[in-house]
């Protein structure tokens, strides 16, 4: 039983086990259109009237402009911007600084709005999408008459 034992043992040790196999993997890509977008029409606030107290001008993407005390007339337009990219696609849509100037004084934009709105800012089956765009004029009190004109950033990414 001893000789066997050993045997066994020798035969174990011996015996070279090896394990191995070969499996292939899958891999894809989606390649995206470039992103593309140019605006097609500029914002414009109107003619605005200043008071004596700070006010605000709140243009609509619809091209609306309203305000509490602030007179307002003349033609208004929401910023109008023109994307390409690929079909049927969310796009993210974010804004950074912008202000108007006539020179030596400066009213600031804030609060941007679009529409479409939020989850709804999708390319088309063409990949294209037409995004309107208003934001908040902040104006000084006794703001200085002039005609002001300057910029805003918008970031559209996928």
């Amino acid at each position: 039983m001893k000789k066997l034992l050993t045997f066994a043992c020798i035969l174990a040790m011996s015996v070279n086990v090896a394990n191995a196999i070969t499996v292939t993997g899958d891999a894809s890509v989606n390649i995206t259109a470039t992103l593309a977008a140019s605006q097609t029409t500029p914002m414009n606030f109107g003619d605005v009237t200043p008071t004596a107290s700070a006010d605000t001008v709140v243009l609509s993407p619809a091209g609306t402009a309203t305000s509490g005390t602030l007179g307002l007339a003349g033609s208004t337009t929401a910023g109008e911007f023109a994307i390409s990219g690929s079909p049927d696609t969310v796009l993210t849509v974010s804004f950074g600084a912008g202000s108007v100037t006539d020179g030596s004084n400066t009213m600031n934009l804030s609060d941007f709005t679009t529409s479409p709105t939020g989850a709804s800012i999708v390319t088309d089956s063409s990949g294209d999408l037409t995004l309107m765009v208003g934001a908040t004029l902040n104006v000084g009190a006794s703001q200085v008459a002039g005609a002001y004109t300057g910029t805003y950033t918008i970031t559209i990414s996928y």
